[in-house]
This record gives C-alpha cells, sequence and structure tokens, in this order.
C-alpha cells in the first residue's frame, strides 16, 4: 500500500503592496522553509504576525505549504 512521507513544509506570508488597475489588490509574497511539523496552527499564525510586524506592507494571507512524496 501507498504511503507518503513529508517532504517539506513552508509558510507563505502574502502582502497586499498596493492598488492596479481597476482598483485591483496587487499581492507580494515570501515563502520561509524549515518549518517542523509539530507546529501548530496557531503557532504559525504567530509567527507570521511576527515576520508581518517587520513589514511596512500590511499582511493579506499566511499559508503553510505541505510537499509529500508518495512511497509505494
Amino acid at each position: 500500500m501507498a504511503q507518503t512521507m513529508v517532504k517539506a513544509m513552508k509558510l507563505r506570508l502574502t502582502y497586499e503592496i498596493g492598488i492596479g488597475e481597476g482598483g485591483k489588490p496587487i499581492f507580494k509574497s515570501k515563502t520561509y522553509g524549515g518549518v517542523v511539523e509539530t507546529a501548530t496552527a496557531d503557532q504559525l499564525f504567530q509567527v507570521g504576525q511576527a515576520l508581518a510586524s517587520l513589514s511596512n506592507d500590511p499582511l493579506a494571507m499566511v499559508e503553510k505549504n505541505d510537499l509529500y512524496e508518495v512511497i509505494g
């Protein structure tokens, strides 16, 4: 039976950096690697908020991206 194994976990922060044509927001993202498997959603959100406080742009979204390898 096939199994999945975590290969990498990343935290992606998306910032709103301005307004484009037609009034649509423009976004820019920054991805951080080295996220541990045991990190909870609350912990990731807190880290995202802390990192965002170092930016001049408002934080629009915090995402956790997992990459799995399927082995059989």
